[in-house]
């Protein structure tokens, strides 16, 4: 990703999950928000199943809380803001998408367009809603008690592989 960030000629960089969908005109409204002073967001999120969770969930990420945040439900943000934060931290082979965000919270670059991006829950559905939801907060919080990258991947790899 920061490869191709580097590499790109436009101002403008849109990162998507390759299970996730866009709504309709989304590179016009992340324009507009870019012209609106908004150097970074993402859309609400919508899962494609109907568990009572994943709706609670997907509803929870209109609020622009940084706990509602994740890299299903897009992320985009202008070049210039993106090296000044440093972009993705290469390290991190999972929850780099948190990491980035974290940072663009930190400085206050952050809005959530109020569209729906459509994105699997083929994890949940695989592994089991609660289990998933269980192996994503033990990461969240190995993450803050400073495990490393590798950590986290390993973790990740023996449960949601």
């Amino acid at each position: 990703m920061n490869f191709g960030a580097k590499n790109t000629k436009e101002e403008v960089l849109y990162f998507l999950h390759a299970d996730s969908f866009p709504p309709k005109h989304f590179d016009e409204l992340i324009l507009n928000e870019i012209n609106n002073g908004h150097q970074a967001g993402c859309f609400r999120m919508q899962f494609d199943h109907k568990h009572w969770w994943l709706r609670l969930v997907s509803w929870l990420t209109q609020f622009n809380w940084k706990v509602c945040r994740g890299g299903d439900q897009s992320l985009f943000i202008t070049k210039s803001l993106f090296e000044e934060i440093g972009g993705y931290d290469e390290r991190f082979t999972i929850y780099e998408d948190n990491i980035l965000t974290n940072n663009l919270y930190a400085c206050r670059q952050f809005v959530v367009i109020n569209k729906k991006l459509r994105t699997s829950a083929r994890m949940y559905k695989k592994h089991g809603l609660w289990k998933v939801q269980y192996y994503y907060l033990r990461i969240h919080l190995k993450k803050w008690l400073g495990a490393s990258p590798d950590d986290l991947y390993a973790y990740y790899k023996k449960h949601l592989c």
